[in-house]
């Protein structure tokens, strides 16, 4: 059967047959983006770790040890807020403030041994003042 082109924008009207070819031709595409971006992700798990030497951030307390950053847990959950030194508040990225915003309590991470934080780049006080405006009881530091 011919596609009938409805509309140049949208894909051609075509027969049951004809669309189950070129779905199963798509579906082995698919299967092998799957399998290449699997072996990718098992590739990345092997690669070799580092030791990391005593770094420090800048928090609510002053400089803290990034260990006490785990406040005694196993886990340590970090969201990189794209904060932008001395842009106002209106002009932080906005799907960070979005989500940060929605981010109220991490009861239910510490009950299963996973600290959180919040980083942001620039002067601790910026992120501070960032924090407080916004009502955020999550901890901060900058990096």
């Amino acid at each position: 059967m011919t596609a009938k082109i409805v509309n140049p924008v949208t894909p051609p009207i075509v027969d049951r047959e004809t669309w189950l070819q070129e779905r199963e031709a798509l579906l082995e595409r698919e299967k092998a983006h799957t399998r290449e971006g699997d072996a990718i992700a098992a590739a990345r798990r092997r690669l070799p770790i580092t030791e990391v030497g005593p770094v420090s951030l800048e928090g609510a307390g002053g400089p803290t040890p990034f260990i006490d950053l785990f406040d005694g847990r196993d886990q340590l959950v970090v969201y990189k807020h794209m904060f932008y030194p001395g842009e106002p508040i209106e002009k932080q990225c906005e799907g960070c403030t979005l989500f940060t915003w929605g981010f109220h309590d991490a009861s239910y991470l510490n009950a299963r041994g996973i600290s959180f934080a919040f980083f942001g780049e620039g002067p601790y006080d910026e992120l501070a003042r960032f924090r407080e405006f916004m009502g955020h009881n999550q901890p901060w530091y900058s990096n």
